[in-house]
């Protein structure tokens, strides 16, 4: 787009100094040079025009060209990525939250990743939005309303399955833009919900894994560094679902993917 409009403003500044060439003419010359200056000025604008037109069609076909390829290595990392992961996690009991303005797509790609690697789901909630000020404000009480919404939310987790025992893992998918709409007070009232939460899976000895996509908007890399936890930021991506499952089949910690806030964009090989 931004190619578009510069040829466009190119082609605009042409004709304008074409209008005025004209005019000057007019004013000091007579009907016969006014003619051949006026075809040799169109005929270099034809030039121009055509030379353009050439430049446009070959970025065009560049631009086609990498969209191609781009599609072609998506689909080849989402298919290593799917041999990567199949069956890891047979028998593996997981719990899957997602915060209230994580990606959906990321949410459900994520999931279709853990059944692909064997995982039993036994929980799957989305963190409820906060949608007044009331629930972000304490108030004369010691935590807010949602805190304590999300603190219900950590331990259903622990009491998901049908024996009453915990799943061995929570994979938590977080980030996202807070709307315009947001209340005052939104951001650290969740942040601190969300790390209420993370201290009860942890206290309860749950293995946490949490995820963002590449694109979230709002980055929790950071909050999930600080509670200690191990993240992904590329959630969205065939290889960010694979660190996933890599990080939920092993101990291993740190942060992983493509963001600045990353320590490596893939966790390391089991040894």
């Amino acid at each position: 787009m931004p190619d578009l409009r510069y040829h466009l403003i190119s082609l605009i500044s042409v004709f304008l100094a074409l209008a005025i060439g004209i005019l000057l003419g007019v004013a000091v010359a007579d009907e016969g040079v006014v003619s051949e200056k006026l075809e040799a000025e169109i005929t270099g604008i034809q030039e121009r025009l055509d030379d353009q037109r050439v430049e446009i069609e070959a970025r065009d076909s560049q631009i086609a060209s990498l969209q191609e390829r781009t599609a072609a290595d998506e689909n080849v990392e989402g298919a290593m990525a799917e041999t990567m992961i199949s069956d890891r996690l047979i028998g593996f009991e997981v719990a899957l939250v997602s915060g209230p303005f994580a990606d959906p797509e990321t949410v459900e790609g994520v999931a279709d990743a853990l059944a692909t690697a064997g995982a039993d789901v036994a929980f799957a909630e989305t963190l409820e939005v906060p949608s007044s000020a009331a629930e972000v404000t304490s108030g004369v009480e010691a935590t807010t309303p949602i805190q304590g919404d999300y603190a219900s939310v950590a331990l259903s987790v622990l009491e998901a399955t049908d024996d009453t025992m915990p799943p061995q893992a929570v994979v938590f998918v977080g980030g996202g833009g807070l709307p315009p709409e947001a209340p005052s007070g939104t951001l650290d009232a969740l942040n601190e919900a969300q790390a209420e939460m993370f201290e009860v899976w942890e206290d309860a000895g749950l293995r946490i894994v949490a995820a963002e996509a590449s694109d979230a908007g709002r980055s929790e890399v950071e909050l999930f560094q600080s509670a200690g936890l191990a993240s992904v930021d590329n959630a969205d991506t065939g290889a960010g679902r694979a660190a996933i499952i890599q990080l939920l089949a092993t101990d291993d910690d740190g942060s992983y993917g493509t963001k600045d806030t990353a320590s490596e964009l893939f966790p390391p090989p089991p040894e």
